[in-house]
């Protein structure tokens, strides 16, 4: 009996030690759980800079160029800056470097290229560019050139778009023409020197920065051109707003989508550059794909970019994609006249065959008096 009591007894402290092991091990977990969490709280970024560099790129657009009526107006970029500096009780700086008339080419060269340009590269916190419009109005006044065989340099592309309708009004056979260059549209160009924009600034650029790129409008959307022009210049637009797409995971840019937005209700008197109303548009737009949060030590905002307007469609132009539904009322209209002339005609053939006899001989009589 001693002796299974002396085992009762073992096994109850057994029992206790192994009781007091579990509960000092559930209160040790439950104490690293807390410190983890403080710790990841402590490790939230926070900016330690006592400004915020902001840098815009690109055209005119992006320079903020304003006509009559509009020498005040202030660029995206600029307004985007002043933004964050109300948001995150920093102080944000903008540096431009936009010029009026750049495509991608002046781009690179005289821009990009320059030892300013890239030193507010390296310390830019917010990169912004818009580019491509200059390429786009320059590559079709070049071809409205090439289509007239004209040396005329064209003011702008409304002056280029009535050239070649007076041209096709009074000789319909440049539609041909027409059609030829825009099956050979050069796309190759603007790409790659769309890359090489994006290799300098990758090259530059800090790990922490965001940037935001602009895609190209159509600003003669609200112009009604002959045929389905309107829906062809369209095309070529997605086909080179594709371009900015189709990179824009590989340099980590998002692109703000102006194509698709009503910015060709806000422009200036040209119906081309964006008015202010239209600059806020396009900073609204482009705030929604930048993180102000790391700027006042939040987390990282995760930024998803919704699906791309439409797919490009690159597509071979035919006569009828050019004129649109008139060659198809012309060959209505040509058979309905050769159908009607084809019953006057048998009408008439049967009406001689029908003839009684008797007057078919005195037609003969008549002939031989």
């Amino acid at each position: 009996m001693r002796f299974w009591g002396n085992v009762r007894r073992s096994l109850g402290k057994i029992l206790l030690l192994a009781l007091s092991l579990l509960i000092c091990v559930t209160a040790a977990l439950e104490g690293t759980g807390t410190v983890s969490c403080k710790a990841e709280e402590a490790e939230s970024p926070k900016w330690e800079g006592d400004r915020i560099y902001c840098v815009a790129f690109g055209d005119s657009i992006a320079k903020g160029y304003g006509g009559k009526g509009q020498e005040d107006l202030r660029c995206y970029t600029q307004l985007i800056a002043d933004a964050v500096t109300v948001e995150a009780r920093i102080p944000a700086q903008c540096d431009k470097f936009a010029k009026n008339g750049r495509d991608s080419l002046r781009l690179n060269t005289e821009i990009l290229s320059t030892e300013e340009a890239l030193a507010a590269l390296d310390r830019a916190d917010i990169i912004t560019l818009t580019i491509g419009a200059n390429d786009l109005m320059q590559e079709f006044k070049k071809a409205a050139q090439e289509v007239l065989g004209t040396d005329r340099k064209f003011l702008s592309v409304f002056d280029a778009f009535d050239a070649l309708q007076e041209g096709v009004e009074g000789n319909p056979l440049l539609i041909v023409k027409i059609l030829d260059v825009l099956n050979n549209w050069d796309y190759t160009a603007f790409e790659e020197q769309w890359l090489l924009a994006m290799e300098t600034i990758t090259e530059h650029r800090k790990d922490t920065a965001q940037m935001v790129v602009t895609n190209i409008y159509n600003p003669v959307s609200r112009f009604e051109l002959p045929g389905a022009m309107n829906d062809i210049v369209d095309d070529i637009i997605q086909n080179m707003n594709q371009i900015m797409y189709d990179h824009s995971e590989a340099y980590d840019y998002h692109v703000v989508d102006l194509f698709d937005s009503e910015i060709c209700e806000h422009t200036q008197e040209d119906g081309l550059h964006p008015d202010q109303e239209g600059q806020e548009l396009i900073a609204r737009l482009a705030a929604e794909k930048i993180d102000t949060g790391i700027f006042k030590g939040e987390p990282e905002k995760i930024i998803r970019d919704e699906p791309r307007p439409r797919m490009a469609v690159r597509r071979r132009y035919s006569l009828w994609t050019v004129l649109g539904p008139l060659p198809w009322i012309a060959l209505i209209i040509l058979v309905c006249m050769t159908a009607v002339v084809l019953i006057w005609y048998l009408k008439r053939k049967r009406g001689g065959e029908s003839q009684p006899l008797y007057q078919k001989r005195n037609k003969n009589k008549d002939k031989n008096d």
